[in-house]
Parts: structure tokens; sequence; C-alpha cells
């Protein structure tokens, strides 16, 4: 540590740039004893150095008190570009926010307190001389119980408390334990003050970490009933003005904080300056000042020392006014030769009054402490006395010194009272001033925006500006206001962004010149009132009456709630606009009562709901609601008002002055005063006809078909579970439930049309309704699905009911110009089946109509559990058939397609086998029943049509033959909208040409929608395959579909070429649908040709090519491999291995049980 003095000569270097050298002062406060002397020092050092300016940045929220932060909690890097070094004084920051600034290039130096691990210099007092002058007076006084009481967070207060206990066992004393205060006010040390009252050790004497801790703790010892300083003496650190007239005056250490703020600025600014400065601590010397506190009585104090050299001062200055015009000054201020020719009526008693009076003056300027005023009078009222005393009694000089001794008394009495009345003055004028400020900015007008900072002026600052925080990152400030009286052109940065390092702007900056005491007060808008940015204010730096928080940090606090007062304000005023357009939007009507004075308000649209007109009274809205709901509302209102925060709402049907009614919600909730008494009710009323009447269509589109209008699947169940209940409630109780299919619809649906199957639904179910007894339902379920429920019916009795709804049903209906018929396949559940739920009913019934559907299309069948047995074991198979599908078990054989006159085979036709892996090879008719109606039927054409794609282009690339396979296409497969994709990526992914596939479909497949049966037919051939009519010669339109189909051949229906030979008729029919085919230029094809004699006929009658049993069974693709290029002889039919023929069956049996099932309908 340097020694205790202050240094000298410490010029900052010249800058390049010839601007001002900026230093940053970061302080908690820019007021009150500590921080106002110590700031006072700073702007005092670098005003004298000509080439400076000074920015105060307050590092503790507007209006926090600075004595309840330890540390400054200031993390924003304010002002880092604008400033060339930083100041910081006490806690004002923490050591990592000046190791950030330092890291960035900023010198530091710390006034009145060290931080460790922060590289720079530091300023301080010597705390360690001034507590060790304390102690060794305290000892004097016989004291060996000596306390410390102090916060010692704060670096000054703790090396205070280290030097106590070194200085007490430097005598041969034990310290006593620490007292800690809570800070260091008055406040921490009336806080400690009974626990130095009940310390174990009796404490006769207390050092105190600072002058209000000191106070504070006499304060509160003399509330307990200890004396100061009978019981315990107590001495102070810092000196401060508040312990100079205490009771008793405050013994204390006097620092210099001026002296601290100064030479913590000269380092500042030769370190900024580009000198070398070394970062090491610098220690300011610290004054014993005994008074009455530590026991010394007022008899044993001696002239004080302080305020001598002014009292010699005005001595010589006396000796100006009162000696002869041509007498010397005397060489010594008491010269009796000199004195003795004094001419007292020649005094100039005016000039004699203003030679003291500006002596006072100038003395009391400074605030100097009691000791300084009474050295200043006591000695100048010795020097003057001293010299009267040796003059004659009757000279003119005694009665002139005489008479200057009581003017000295008098006029310095006066000047003091009038010292005291100009700070009473100016302090009363500074709170005026902020009181007018906050009454400016808290009552401004509605629209008077606070940020424009003219309210300034009220407090003489002619320059500032205001930076709001643009986003919620608090790096950014964009200037919202300036004040700007000199028109220094500040009003262009209105609006302007600028990174928190850059504020204040420079051109704010450049205001506060270097010559004077001007400084930039940078005060941060934020509190209790938020966060808003920061406040900067170029004004002279007061410290005369300047507070612990200054008028700028009152004035920024204020700013911070007005600036909240506008976002509420502005905040409420869009609230009210989104409400008032929400209510507008919403159609609501809004009302409020006030209990008080029972008077209703009533919006224009709420009196457009009730339907009323002039002044609305409580009462007179209540005639309004439909009487079978005005109970109902007066209860909600009674909740409303007994539980004030519960909103309540309640539906209720307006009646309107036509008669009408139409519903409305009325919403309620309590408003209560302070006391929580309610004091009204405010709420809306709503209009919801439409969404009651939306519910109620929706309720009815839930229980019954949009269709028919006839109740749904839904409702029906409900209904048939009433009729389970009551009959196991009563045992004579029956019912019957019918479920319908409707036989044909698909076909008219499909033809004609969706809305003319629509149509042909209503007509079917108003004849369901007109048909039943009022007692019985009927329902649609969906498609062409209904479903009728008979309450006690005659058992007897079903299916004659059955029939006569059949017949009802079956009746022709006009559509369009189309008159089309359709039929109902029902199946029929009875309550003498013990059923416990709904579904098991409709699940029998829809059982039984299946049934029915397999004997005969629209006809009845009643359920018997073994239907029940076969829908299970249906059930399984579907289940063990999507298992094959997933596991690929199914297989395809070939049966070779010849040509009667050359019999070589090229072509095949694809006939489908289960593997199954239980029970074996199974044929299509174990199988293809169960895919009826079922998308899988589509999955499993894909894969055999993969499958035999890959075989052909095995084959193609073995024998080098043009192979050929047809492969039959169920009703789904030719109607799946992929059915074209899904062939050219199967020949695609095998490499196979269009050629190499045939394609086969049956007339009943195509017949019910042609023109779009031609499209599918185009495009498939357009992919280059072939098409083949199946089982022609069956259907009503064979001809019309030869003329109007792109077909590539026919194949004759099996049943005509079984009765060749030996059926007239059929041999003629062959032979005429041979004749049509070469008419039209079509090849026709023969199958289930058996015998020889059937061969022969056919080649005789022009047909060219053929299959069956005569030439080959369907083959597994390994056997029909062999059969590739070979020319086929006809066989007897009877070889046909036991494998495919389980029994007596014909050969045309077997063909025919082969097949692809085409039709899933």
């Amino acid at each position: 540590m340097t020694e205790p003095t202050r240094p000298q000569g410490l010029p900052a270097a010249p800058r390049t740039d010839r601007r001002p050298t900026t230093i940053g002062v970061l302080s908690p406060s820019a007021g009150g004893y500590f921080f106002g002397e110590v700031l006072s020092g700073i702007v005092s050092a670098v005003r004298g150095s000509g080439a400076g300016r000074v920015v105060l940045l307050q590092t503790v929220d507007a209006a926090r008190s600075i004595h309840v932060a330890p540390v400054g909690d200031t993390t924003l890097p304010l002002a880092w570009s604008q400033v060339d070094a930083l100041v910081s004084i006490a806690w004002a920051a923490g050591d990592e926010y000046l190791a950030r600034a330092r890291a960035a290039g900023l010198p530091v130096v710390m006034a009145s307190n060290q931080m460790p691990g922060v590289d720079g210099a530091a300023v301080v007092v010597d705390n360690a001389a001034g507590v060790r002058a304390t102690v060794d007076h305290l000892v004097e006084h016989g004291h060996t119980a000596i306390g410390f009481v102090g916060h010692v967070g704060q670096s000054d207060v703790a090396e205070r408390y280290a030097a106590y206990q070194d200085t007490m066992r430097a005598h041969g004393l034990e310290p006593l334990p620490l007292v800690e205060s809570v800070n260091q006010v008055a406040s921490g040390g009336a806080g400690a003050a009974p626990a130095v009252a009940a310390a174990p050790v009796r404490w006769t004497a207390a050092v105190a970490g600072t002058d209000l801790v000191a106070m504070g703790l006499i304060g509160g010892l003399r509330d307990l009933g200890v004396r100061v300083p009978e019981d315990l003496a107590v001495v102070g650190f810092d000196d401060t003005e508040v312990g100079w007239y205490a009771d008793p005056p405050l013994t204390t250490v006097r620092q210099d904080f001026a002296l601290v703020g100064s030479m913590a600025a000269e380092l500042a600014l030769a370190e900024a300056g580009g000198q070398d400065v070394p970062h090491e601590r610098t220690a300011v010397p610290a004054t014993f000042v005994r008074r009455e506190s530590c026991g010394c009585p007022p008899s044993r104090a001696a002239v004080p020392a302080a305020g001598r050299p002014e009292a010699e001062a005005l001595a010589r200055d006396l000796w100006a006014v009162v000696g002869p015009a041509d007498a010397p000054v005397p060489a010594s201020t008491v010269d009796d030769d000199a004195l003795a020719v004094l001419p007292f009526d020649d005094v100039d008693h005016a000039r004699l009054d203003e030679t003291i009076s500006g002596a006072v003056r100038r003395l009391l300027a400074s605030s100097p402490p009691p000791e300084t005023i009474e050295g200043f009078a006591q000695t100048s009222a010795q020097l003057v006395a001293q010299a009267a005393a040796r003059l004659p009694g009757t000279s003119g000089g005694r009665r002139t010194l005489e008479y200057t001794v009581a003017r000295l008394t008098a006029l310095l009495a006066r000047e003091q009272a009038q010292h005291h009345r100009e700070r009473v003055q100016g302090l009363a004028g500074a709170l005026g001033g902020q009181l007018d400020v906050g009454l400016r900015l808290l009552g401004r007008p509605l629209g008077d925006d606070p940020a424009n900072l003219h309210w300034l002026d009220i407090v003489g600052a002619r320059t500032g500006c205001l930076g709001l925080w643009a986003d919620d990152s608090r790096t950014t400030l964009r200037i919202a206001g300036v004040q700007d009286v000199d028109g220094h052109g500040l009003a262009s940065l209105i609006g302007t962004t600028m990174p928190v390092e850059e504020f204040p702007p420079r051109e704010v900056l450049d205001l506060a010149e270097a010559t004077s005491d001007t400084v930039a007060f940078v005060v941060p808008v934020r509190g209790a009132s938020g966060d808003h940015g920061v406040l900067c204010v170029v004004a002279p730096h007061d410290p005369e009456y300047g507070p612990a928080r200054t008028t700028y940090d009152n004035c920024a606090a204020l700013l911070g709630a007005a600036l909240r007062e506008q976002h509420l304000l502005e905040g409420l005023q869009k609230s009210e606009v989104r409400y008032s357009l929400a209510a507008r939007a919403a159609a609501d009507g809004l009302w409020e009562w006030d209990a008080l004075t029972g008077s209703v308000y009533v919006s224009d649209r709420a009196r457009e709901l009730l339907d009323v007109e002039g002044p609305v009274e409580r009462a007179s809205t209540i005639p309004s609601v439909h009487p079978d709901d005005r109970e109902q509302l007066r209860e909600a209102l009674a909740t409303a008002v007994q539980a004030p925060d519960l909103p309540v709402e309640v539906e209720v049907r307006l009646v309107r002055r036509d008669g009408s009614t139409r519903w409305a919600v009325v919403r309620a909730l309590g408003s209560c005063d302070e006391s929580g008494r309610v004091r009204g009710l405010v709420g809306s009323l709503s209009d919801i006809e439409h969404r009651k009447s939306l519910e109620d269509k929706l309720r009815r589109a839930a229980l019954f078909d949009h269709v028919t209008g006839l109740p749904n699947r839904r409702l029906f169940l409900d209904r048939l579970s009433h009729a389970l209940e009551q009959r196991h409630r009563r045992a004579s109780a029956r019912f019957a439930v019918f479920f319908l299919d409707l036989d044909g619809f698909k076909v008219v649906n499909d033809s004609l049309g969706h809305l003319m199957g629509d149509e042909l639904l209503q007509v079917v179910g108003e004849r369901l309704r007109s048909d039943l007894r009022s007692v019985d339902t009927a329902a649609r379920f969906g498609g062409d699905e209904f479903a009728v429920l008979l309450t006690d019916p005659v058992p007897e009795d079903l299916l004659v009911v059955a029939r006569r709804i059949q017949q009802r049903i079956s009746a022709p209906v006009r559509l369009g110009d189309q008159e089309v018929t359709v039929t109902a396949s029902i199946g029929i559940a009875t309550s003498a089946t013990p059923y416990s739920d709904a579904e098991d009913v409709l699940r029998d019934a829809d059982i039984a109509m299946y049934r029915a559907k397999e004997s005969e299309r629209g006809t009845a069948c009643i359920f018997d559990p073994y239907m029940h047995e076969r829908a299970l074991a249906r059930l399984q198979t579907r289940s063990a058939l999507a298992q094959a599908l997933e596991r690929h078990e199914f297989v395809v054989h070939y049966q070779p397609v010849v040509d009667l006159a050359h019999p070589r085979v090229t072509e095949f036709e694809a006939l489908v086998r289960w593997a199954h892996p239980e029970r074996g090879l199974l044929p299509p008719s174990e199988f293809l029943p169960h895919l009826e109606g079922n998308h899988a039927v589509v999955a499993l054409g894909h894969q055999v049509l993969d499958q035999v794609c890959a075989q052909v282009a095995v084959w193609r690339d073995r024998h080098g033959e043009d192979v050929t396979v047809a492969v039959n296409l169920s009703h789904r497969e030719f109607w799946s909208a992929d059915l074209t994709d899904t062939v050219r990526q199967a020949l695609a992914r095998h490499g196979l040409p269009g050629s190499a596939l045939v394609l086969e479909t049956t007339e009943s497949v195509i017949l019910p929608d042609p023109e779009a049966a031609g499209a599918v037919i185009a495009e498939l051939r357009q992919a280059g395959v072939r098409v083949r009519l199946d089982d022609f010669g069956t259907g009503h339109s064979s001809v019309h579909l030869l003329r109007h189909f792109p077909v590539d051949a026919l194949k004759i229906d099996g049943s005509f070429i079984a009765a060749l030979g030996t059926d007239e008729q059929a041999t003629a029919l062959v032979s005429a649908l041979l004749a049509l085919g070469r008419a039209m230029g079509t090849q026709v094809q023969a199958e289930w040709v058996e015998t020889p004699e059937q061969a022969a006929l056919l080649r005789d009658l022009g047909c060219t090519t053929a299959q069956g049993w005569l030439f080959a069974r369907p083959l597994p693709p390994e056997e029909a491999d062999t059969l590739i290029g070979t020319e086929l002889a006809p066989r007897l039919a009877a070889s046909v291995p036991a494998s495919d023929a389980p029994g007596p069956l014909t050969s045309r049996q077997l063909v025919a049980d082969t097949k692809t099932k085409r039709s899933d309908q």
C-alpha cells in the first residue's frame, strides 16, 4: 500500500482526437453526504484538468434504498462506448461487472472500496489509522471491554473491523465478538442495539463502522435504558453532519471524501490519457475527532486548531479596515504599538461589518464541521481580545477592538442562521420541484406522453434524453423523448435506436461542458413500475442540496410510474376497443345493475334482444323472460350476488312483443367494493337462437337418418334396449326385429346415380313407415340396410308381416324416366331367444338375413342357433383367408388353351388354388364365396396377377416362345380405380409386353355401366393387353356388347359346349355364336371341351381354339412348363387324378369349379 499522501501531477496525456476525456462514475446515488462529496471531488478534479467531463451512471433502481443494497446489481454495459474510464464508488458495482469493463478495455478506478480480483487502482481512506486512534483514545479513558458494530460486507468496514481487532490485541486486550448490522445506516445500528445490550461480556465502549450505524445504535440503546456515554461510550466513523449536533455530539473519524473522489478522478484521467498508472491501493488520511459521545467532557476540549487560518486571515482583513490609512500592516496580528493608535471614531463600520460577514460566509460555504466554526470564532475572539487587553481602557483602539469582537459574535450568529435558512430553502425548493414533477407526470392529461421530457424544466434541467428499451433483450434503446430548451437540435434523435453501450448519445454528452461543474446524470427508469429504459439529464452537480436520493433519481422513479400508467391506460383502451369490437362482432348485449341505487344500464344491443323501448328498470326485464324460465333466472342472479367471484350463466327464452320467443344466454358476475361487499352485477346477453336451432338439428341428425327421416341405428338400438328391459320385467312382453337388405339397390345406385338412389331410399322409407303401427319402429342403418322393431307381435304372423313388407317394397318405383324394382331380403330375430344386449339381437337378425339371401333373394328367414354357428365359421374362414393373403398361400395352376387345328401349347388360363397348411390344396369353391363383397378379392387378384407375370417371364426366357396367360377379373377388380396402373406395374416389374397377358371378364360385370366399362377396356388395350369376354351367350345384351365393346375374343359359356351334339338348340346357338364372331372379326374360344366328338364338331363349326379336360387339367407351373411348345393329343376325360376329382363329378363341373369367381356381388 502506498503512503497516505495525495498523488501530485497526473496530467492526462494529449489526445489525438481532441475529444474531451469522459469519466464514467458508477454510483448508487448522486447525492448525500458520502456519495455527493465523492462526486464533488471527481467533478472538481475533472473540471480542473480542463479536458474532461463526467457521466454519472446510477447503478441501483430509481427510488430504491441505497442502504439495503450491499452491491449494485447493474449488469448493463451502459455508456461503455462513450466513456474513457470508469470510477466505481463504494459498492456501486460488483467485481464481475468491473472485470467485464476492464476486459472491454476500460480503465477502472475504485473509490472508497477495493475489490479483490479487479485489475485497477483503488483510492480508499486510511481506515486502519483512524480505528487505531479511536481504540487508543478509548483505552486512555480506561475502557477494556470495547466492541465493534458494523456491516462488514463492504471492504471499508471490513478493514475497520480488522484494524479494531489488531489494535485491541496490540493493547493486550481480547477483541469482543462482532455484532453485525444488517446495513450501514441508522436502522442497522438500531437493530444491533439489543445484541450489544445483552452481550455476555458487558461492553463499556463501542466502535461503529459508520456514523449512521453509531447514531442508530445510540438511539436503540437509549430505548433500552442504556445511556451514552455514561453507560457506554460510542465512536463513529465518517464525521457526517448528523453527528455534529447529536446529543451527545458524536466522537468520530473524519474522512475527506472529496479528496478520495478527486484522487480517483486524477488516476482515471491519467490512465485514460495513456499514462502508466500503478494498479495499487492509495490511502487518504483519516483524522480522529474527539467530541462528547466517547466520554470526553466539553471542558477538556482545547481551542480547536481547525478554523485558525481563516481567523488569522480575518484579523489581517480587519487591520486593513480599522488601521490608520498610512500605517503599515503589522508584522504580527497583535501589535501593541499599532493598536494603540486605532481611531475608533474614524472606523468605517459598514465596511467592518462586510469584512466580518464575508469571512463568515466563505467559511460556511463548504458546510464545515462544528469544530471548524468553533475554532474560527474562538481564535478570532482571542486574537482581538488579547490585543484589546494590552491597551488602556479609554483608548480609541481598545474601544474599536471591543466593538469588533461584539460585531464578530453577532455577525457569526446571523450568518450561521442565514446559511441554515438558505439550506432549508434550497432543500424545500428541491422537494417542491420534485412534488411539481410528480404532479405534472402523474396528473397529466390523457394523451400527454411523459416521454417528451418537457416536465424537466420544473427542476431547471435544460438538456436531457430518454431511451426506452426497443425489445425484451434489453440490449437496444430507442430515443423516445428529449429536453432541448436551448435548441441544440436534439429532436432529430427521437426515434433513433442505439446499443446500450452508446447511450447517452454523443450529441447529448457534448453538452456536458468540461470547463464547468455540469454532469450527465444517467439514471435507470427501473423499479417497482418495471424496467422501462434509461434517463439522461445534463445539469450542474449540486452537492449542497442533493439529498440521498437526488432530484433526477426521483424524476426517474416518477417517470417510471407515469410510463407504467400510460402503458396500463393504453392497454385498457386497447382492451376496451377489443372488447367493444368483440361484443359487436359477437352481437352481445351488455348490462349492469347498481345495488346501491337499483339503476340498470342496458346497451342498445341488449334493448334490441329484450325488445324493450325507453328506460329499463331491473324489474321490467323479468316480464321479457318466458314464465317457465323466470325462476331459473332469479336463482342464477341470486347466486351471482352471494358468490361474486363465481361467474354464472343461464339460458332463457325471451318473449318478444309480437309473442314470438327467442333463446338467449344471460351471464352475470358480482362486482365488489374494497370491503368485499357486493356493489352490483355486470353481465351480458347473447342471442343463441341459431345455436339452439343448430343443436336441435344436430340432436335430430344424431338420432335420425338424413335421407329417409327414419330413426338411425343409435335411436333404434335405444328403443330395442328399452324393449329388452320390458321383456326382462314382464315375460309376456314380446318383440321382433326385422333386418332388411335391398336386393338390386346397388345396380340402381351405380347406373342411375346417387341422387336417384337416395330418392329410391326415401320411397322405401316412406313405405315402411306407412305400413307399420305407431308402436313399431322403422330405421335405416345406412346404405341399403333397414330395420324394423315390432312391439308385442303375434309370433305366428311374423312371416306374414315380412311378406307384406316385401310386397310393399317390391312395388315399382318411377325414378325420372326409369321404372325400377327392388326386393328385400329379411332376417328375423325374436324375443323367444333370451337376449341381454340389443347388439346381439341385431347380429342374429343380420345372420338370418344373409341366410335368406343365400337361399333366395327377396325371401325372409327366422334366426336359429345353427345360423350363428355358420356365421362364426364364415368369420373364421374370412380371418384365415386374410392370414393366407398375408402369407401368400395362394398358388396358380395353368390350363392349356389349344388351337383345334394345330394343338401346340403357347397359351394358358390361370386358375387359383389355396395351398392350405392343414387341409392341402383347396379349389376356389372352398374360399371364393367367402371373399364375395370383400375387398380382399382385389388383393387376391393382385397376387395372382403378379405370380402369373413372374411365371410368364420365366417361361418366355426359358423356351423362347411368346407364351401368354389369361387371367380372370372379378367384379371388384374390374371396377377398381387402379386396375390399369396395377396391370402396367406388374408387366413392367417383370419386363413383359402387354401382349403376354389376356384379361377375362363377363358381360354381367360390364353391363351396369357400359360406357365406363368401355373406357376401362380401352385403357387396357392401350397398354397392349388383350381383353376376352367370358361366359358369352348367357346375358341379355350379347350382340349389343359385341358391337360396342372393343374386346379381342369371346369365350362361349361351357354350359352350351356341354350340350353340344346332344341338344339341337344348344348346337344351333353355338353355331350362331361362331358365325357372329366371324362376322364381327372376333376370335371365338370354347371351354369345357371334354370329348373328341365335341372337339370335332367345334372344329367343323369353325371354332379355332378350345380348352378343357379333353386336352389337359389345370397344372402346377412346373408341369405346365413341360407342355410349352408341344402338341397336345386329346385324352380321355376319365383320367382325372383323385386330388382334382374327389368324387363322381363330371369333368365340366371340375373345370367350372376351378375358375376364379368373376362376380363378388
